[in-house]
């Protein structure tokens, strides 16, 4: 499912200014595209303990079940696993089973992998299966992943090594979700006698992956040790011990990465790119990502499309990418960037090209807002402080609408009450818009495209256009690839008609670590794959 992203906090809040003078940490405002990197050297080496720094802080909890953010994912994708797992191609491949079969539109039969233990030796049964996804639909649990589930009928054990999923109607994003954290397997006596503390320093977890639960000194570190009895014998982790550390200043992140105490971390903050470039491997690969503004009400200022339209004309989309990005982003027309289209490419391409591409029009915006009868009536933009980016862009939005004339008020938000826009209405009451790095779990526009849905828990402004239902509904169930990426299309170009999301850029993941590791590429799936695998010493 598509997912937020927290990032590393400001060293210095920039007051306005517009995006042509804002520094990037003292790199050249024309900066090049960044090189992406497909491949890098297989490890040779065994490494006892790799440190690894998560930039967005420290994980909440460790639990399975709410892995749908960056600072649990990034842990929890080394400890648990699914059913199914994504390749480098994002191409899915079995895992904790061997193969699915699809006999009907409405079911799917799932054969799991036999011989499979958890890292205490107890086998994986089909009992524990059915209960880590049923877990997930437990409204009560407040898992995000729930979202998956919205034409699931039922999940049930068919056979000792089979279980089998109902369906309401046709949903062909579900067998990807099988390949998710949706479907991450716990065992089900340990999670039981667990109860809250399931994920806790106290509780920890149990599940089947490469690397096992250690320990967790709680506002320190939290150490996972390789899982020698691990059934993908394929696969010869090189690393014996991973520590995850949470430093979150930018600067202290550059300086523990550039003398050692660190050895890595995904999300370097831009103003390090240039002090680690010579010193290890700082590396960029192609993400799933993109960072919008959300509109989060329509009975507000932003309930009149000409405003909407004023924002989005306001933006300086090449500024962010040179100035915030430094290089290593793209613009978008669309919320899904083309490197999530997965398939039929020419047919997203085609449609894509129509889409009017982004750039910023001042002279527009002010006609636009002059015409508007709610041009004086505030508009509340919400973001995090806890990102750099973030900071930057949202006061380069507030000073050009100024300019046009659009009464922007800036709210920054700490990472707690930023988190809680995506899960409390009462949040979301005093907001009208909030920017937000999203990005998916595999390249299936439709995914995204599902949450804007009439009546969708993730449709937080209460967006509703038949036209838009009517062609998302259609590609769920259309099995063909070029017949459902023509309907996802027909939303695409609905959506970006009305602007209930104003698309800015697609972002590079990034990867550094240190000179004596090899074998990380940077990919997005990072999130929901055991990537510490790859990883080892020159």
């Amino acid at each position: 499912m598509p997912r937020a992203r927290w990032t590393a906090p400001a060293a210095l809040l920039l007051g306005l200014c517009s995006l042509a003078a804002c520094s990037g940490g003292g790199s050249d405002p024309e900066a090049s595209p960044a090189k992406l990197t497909t491949s890098v050297p297989a490890p040779t080496k065994e490494v006892e303990t790799v440190t690894w720094n998560i930039p967005t802080g420290e994980p909440p909890t460790l639990d399975p079940a709410q892995s749908t953010t960056e600072p649990v994912s990034t842990v929890v994708s080394n400890m648990c696993e699914g059913l199914f797992t994504f390749g480098h191609d994002y191409e899915r491949k079995p895992a904790l089973a061997t193969s699915v079969d699809h006999p009907d539109p409405l079911t799917y039969v799932i054969t799991l992998r036999e011989g499979v233990e958890f890292w205490d030796g107890e086998p994986v049964t089909a009992e524990d299966v059915v209960y880590s996804a049923q877990r997930i639909l437990d409204p009560e649990l407040g898992s995000a992943l729930i979202g998956w589930a919205a034409n699931v009928k039922g999940i049930s054990a068919t056979g000792d090594a089979e279980i089998t999923v109902k369906l309401k109607k046709p949903d062909v994003l579900v067998p990807n979700y099988f390949a998710s954290p949706a479907f991450y397997v716990v065992q089900k006596e340990f999670a039981e006698a667990a109860g809250k503390d399931l994920g806790t320093a106290e509780g920890g977890v149990m599940c089947t992956g490469p690397y096992k639960f250690g320990g967790w000194e709680q506002g320190q570190s939290i150490t996972l040790t390789r899982n020698d009895s691990w059934w993908n014998t394929e696969v010869e982790p090189k690393v014996e011990n991973l520590t995850f550390k949470f430093v979150t200043d930018p600067a202290a992140q550059a300086a523990a990465l550039a003398g050692g105490d660190l050895d890595g971390q995904f999300a370097v903050p831009r103003a390090a790119h240039g002090q680690l470039a010579d010193k290890g491997n700082l590396l960029f690969g192609q993400s799933l990502s993109t960072t919008f503004l959300g509109v989060l009400k329509q009975d507000g200022a932003l309930g009149d499309p000409a405003l909407r339209q004023a924002l989005q004309a306001v933006i300086d989309y090449q500024g962010i990418i040179k100035s915030v990005y430094q290089g290593t982003a793209q613009p978008l027309r669309a919320l899904v960037p083309p490197s999530a289209w997965g398939y039929a490419e020419d047919v997203f391409q085609a449609e894509y090209d129509r889409l009017p591409e982004p750039a910023q029009d001042l002279e527009k915006a002010e006609k636009l807002v002059a015409q508007s009868a709610k041009a004086k009536e505030k508009i509340v933009l919400a973001y995090p402080t806890t990102s750099e980016e973030h900071t930057k862009i949202a006061a380069a939005i507030a000073d050009s609408g100024e300019q046009a004339g659009l009464n922007i008020e800036l709210r920054p938000l700490n990472s707690q009450d930023y988190g809680a826009i995506f899960a409390s209405p009462e949040a979301r009451a005093a907001l009208d818009v909030f920017l937000v790095d999203g990005y998916l779990d595999f390249p299936e526009p439709l995914t995204y495209y599902v949450y804007f849905l009439t009546g969708s828990f993730y449709n937080f402004a209460g967006y509703s256009n038949k036209a838009y239902d009517a062609a998302v509904s259609t590609a769920l169930g259309l099995e063909d690839p070029a017949a459902r990426a023509r309907e996802v299309a027909k939303a695409q170009a609905t959506m970006a008609q009305d602007l209930v999301n104003i698309p800015i850029a697609t972002q590079h993941v990034n990867v550094y670590y240190g000179p004596g590791l090899a074998g990380l590429v940077p990919r997005q799936n990072y999130v929901y794959t055991p990537w510490a695998v790859e990883l080892g010493g020159r």
